[in-house]
């Protein structure tokens, strides 16, 4: 084996062992609180040693803002599959919706940590902030073009980008934890009908 090859494949076997450290804390993280979950658990759950894990990240400070960055990362993939793909924009924001849902169901732990992490100083921080910013061009896309062919109300793109991201994961986070993981539940459409119809042309809510 060359020189060349044996680089690609220590950096390739560098990089699954990191991504399975990642994993195994995601999974610690639907299993007991961010607080709780210790180093000793991490190594346990991904089947490593505790000093090979801090080859890897400094601290669990650093690993968990590496694991949400990989979930802001899911999240903007499935919002390009399942709604920037959608050419209805009005059904776009339904599937939006939807996924954050559905997103917070499978990863309870998102609100909580993304509260509570200290993300300034580590070296994700560019990452995640990259990737927030990444998400909300995402659904401005989706409101833009519902303004311009005339389903959704004119106002400001950044104030309603922004209300669309917090009412819609304010909501999803109180439904994933309140009720079943059932999408077809009337609960849930009307949620989903509600934030629609309050940024609809035509609806009470807009300006004359």
């Amino acid at each position: 084996m060359g020189s060349d090859e044996l680089r690609v494949r220590q950096k390739r076997e560098r990089e699954s062992r990191r991504e399975s450290i990642i994993v195994a804390t995601q999974q610690l993280l639907n299993e007991k609180t961010f607080e709780s979950i210790t180093m000793d658990d991490i190594a346990l759950k991904s089947d490593f040693a505790k000093a090979s894990i801090y080859q890897y990240f400094k601290n669990k400070d650093e690993l968990m803002s590496e694991v949400f960055s990989k979930s802001l990362e899911m999240q903007c993939y499935l919002i390009e599959d399942k709604c920037i793909s959608q050419r209805d924009p009005v059904q776009a924001m339904r599937n939006y919706i939807l996924l954050e849902f559905d997103f917070i169901h499978l990863n309870p732990w998102m609100p909580k940590v993304s509260a509570t992490i200290p993300f300034i100083g580590f070296n994700a921080e560019n990452r995640l902030i990259e990737l927030y910013n990444k998400k909300k061009i995402l659904i401005t896309s989706i409101i833009e073009r519902g303004q311009i062919e005339g389903s959704f109300i004119v106002s400001d793109l950044v104030v309603l980008t922004n209300m669309i991201l917090g009412v819609s994961a304010g909501f999803a986070n109180y439904l994933a934890t309140h009720i079943s993981a059932d999408l077809q539940s009337p609960v849930i459409e009307i949620l989903v009908s509600t934030i629609i119809k309050g940024m609809t042309r035509g609806s009470s809510n807009e300006s004359n």
